[in-house]
């Protein structure tokens, strides 16, 4: 199952990348592709051989958040991408679900929430997609400072108070006609 899925990594100043390794050893050491993207503080991923999840392409580059996930769609090989931050632990369940959910055609993008759940928040930093649909929306880079972007009866203008990443290919994907689920499970920020 895993062999089907790409995990998208950027790295830049963790908080602590040991217990995010740790936390999600198992998941690092699956069967999946992983892309790291160190903008700085990854070198653990870099020398990973003893660690058993050496990535299919570690990228050290200086580049904004959005550029290095956009690096990483470019070069994913399969068919579904995780997107997961250095600062993030998922039950490996969530992604095993996900994956049914994508492969069944049930959605484009699944979701997870993060513990304690913020109302109305999604988290678009720690999501997962079929590559075909992420790589077509992503433009994430062509907002516009007062750009309006709507979700159902919600607005935000581009780059203002409560408008993010999360909030736009959201939008993209529902504009779009696709669809996103969110599973039950928790994620946890590491601090």
């Amino acid at each position: 199952m895993f062999n089907d899925l790409t995990i998208v990594i950027p790295i830049k100043k963790p908080p602590n990348l040991d217990l995010f390794i740790s936390e999600n050893r198992t998941l690092l050491q699956s069967s999946a592709h992983k892309i790291i993207i160190d903008s700085g503080g990854g070198r653990q991923f870099r020398d990973a051989h003893g660690l058993g999840f050496l990535p299919l392409i570690y990228e050290a580059k200086d580049i904004p958040l959005w550029e290095a996930r956009k690096f990483g769609y470019n070069h994913t090989v399969t068919p579904f991408i995780l997107n997961i931050d250095c600062d993030v632990v998922l039950p490996l369940e969530y992604i095993e679900d996900a994956l049914l959910h994508l492969q069944n055609d049930k959605a484009e993008a699944i979701a997870i929430h993060f513990e304690p759940i913020k109302t109305g928040h999604l988290e678009f930093g720690t999501s997962t997609w079929k590559a075909n649909v992420l790589r077509k929306l992503y433009d994430y880079s062509r907002v516009q400072h007062g750009e309006f972007v709507k979700i159902g009866a919600n607005i935000w203008t581009g780059l203002s108070s409560g408008f993010c990443e999360c909030t736009y290919m959201w939008s993209k994907l529902l504009n779009s006609g696709g669809r996103l689920e969110t599973l039950c499970y928790r994620a946890k920020h590491l601090k």
